[in-house]
């Protein structure tokens, strides 16, 4: 394990329910799924939100799930699946009430997978009373300023996320701005304060590539100073 990485927590924990947004946000655990293709960026961006810190080399095989309490007001659950498609994503997405699709603007086939994750969502969606959210989330914009590396355009990500009936378009850098990473969140807990179980989604663009999240930001719900903790379980905890 690398040496700034935090220390694992227990690998034991028992799947929770997802939450009934009906009873509101305040001292629930928000239970995030990330999925994609090794690489694009799924670990640095639940250690990003965590930590503020980016850190770029992970273990791909491992099945890990990031818990964060005190942060944005809320306790997060983030599930972090290895592989691709992930062979243990089935009870992962019942679990969730928010599914996050990640690629890389640098790499058309991350992209491409996104469309085959659609079936995934939608098997997902059948059966649950309050339908998580999901998002698209094209991460190392970054990168898209030296000639040649951009192979996705945010247009083409925003199609995308229409096609697959995404609640919300990001396209950020993790590497660059925390504070793309926090808009990221921020959006989640925005949808799902909306009861999206009980109206017909609709599309929305957020914090593109500039790191804007004041449209999502307000004062009144800004959370009170508190310290933020941070644990990781490994190897198949949520199983």
């Amino acid at each position: 394990m690398d040496s700034n990485s935090p220390p694992l927590a227990s690998t034991k924990k028992r799947i929770s329910p997802p939450i009934s947004w009906g009873l509101g946000l305040a001292n629930k655990s928000v239970k995030v799924i990330l999925l994609g293709q090794p690489g694009v960026g799924k670990s640095a961006l639940a250690v990003r939100f965590a930590t503020k810190r980016f850190i770029g080399e992970y273990d791909c095989t491992t099945d890990r799930i990031y818990r964060v309490d005190n942060h944005l007001g809320s306790s997060w659950e983030i599930a972090d699946p290895p592989g691709f498609p992930p062979t243990s994503a089935e009870p992962k997405l019942r679990w969730a009430d928010a599914i996050v699709l990640v690629y890389s603007v640098t790499d058309r086939v991350s992209f491409d997978e996104t469309s085959r994750l659609r079936f995934l969502v939608s098997h997902a969606r059948k059966g649950r009373k309050v339908p998580p959210v999901v998002l698209l989330v094209g991460n190392k914009a970054d990168l898209s300023c030296s000639p040649g590396e951009r192979m996705v355009s945010a247009l083409e990500g925003q199609k995308r996320a229409k096609e697959i009936e995404a609640h919300a378009f990001h396209e950020i850098s993790v590497r660059e701005s925390v504070d793309q990473v926090t808009a990221v969140f921020m959006s989640i807990l925005k949808l799902l304060s909306e009861l999206p179980g009980q109206q017909p989604p609709t599309f929305r663009l957020r914090a593109s590539t500039d790191g804007t999240i004041n449209t999502l930001r307000r004062e009144k719900e800004s959370p009170p100073p508190s310290r933020r903790r941070f644990s990781i379980s490994a190897r198949g905890s949520l199983l």
